[in-house]
């Protein structure tokens, strides 16, 4: 008698290496695919090079007045491919794995980073309004007495 086919293993660490990094990189945080498989020089570099161009981007559709918005978005989404598509192979040529720790990680840096800079937005928002004597809305509405 034969002995029953095992199961074979497939490993998907470069195609979820590839959505990490198309994902997060739709939402600005490009690189995170290259910090799952581990690579965090990479994901250094291009984390920071990305928000440098999204910076020089945004600077120049204000001098353009939005006229080069459009040309930038499209050339985005083909970086983020692009740069999925290369952590991919990374994995595939390297045999990589992947680690969620590190994007669990990365997940809740963003999530206290935003709230920080809500913190700071809000705070910035009431000393400006209460410097410039703008009367701030009173949380509770205030009856008036009944004669």
């Amino acid at each position: 008698m034969s002995q029953p086919a095992r199961p074979q293993y497939v490993d998907s660490t470069d195609t979820i290496a590839m959505i990490i990094e198309i994902v997060f990189g739709l939402f600005f945080v490009m690189g995170v695919g290259w910090l799952y498989v581990g690579n965090v020089a990479v994901f250094v570099t291009v984390l920071l090079g990305y928000w440098l161009l999204v910076g020089i981007e945004v600077t120049l559709t204000i001098f353009s007045f939005g006229c080069l918005a459009c040309l930038f978005y499209p050339l985005n989404i083909v970086l983020v491919i692009v740069s999925g598509v290369r952590a991919r192979d990374y994995v595939r040529q390297t045999k990589a794995k992947g680690s969620a720790i590190n994007v669990l990680a990365v997940v809740v840096i963003l999530i206290l980073g935003l709230c920080l800079a809500w913190l700071i937005f809000v705070m910035v928002l009431g000393e400006t309004a209460s410097s410039l004597n703008i009367p701030t809305p009173h949380p509770w509405p205030t009856l008036a007495p009944l004669r």
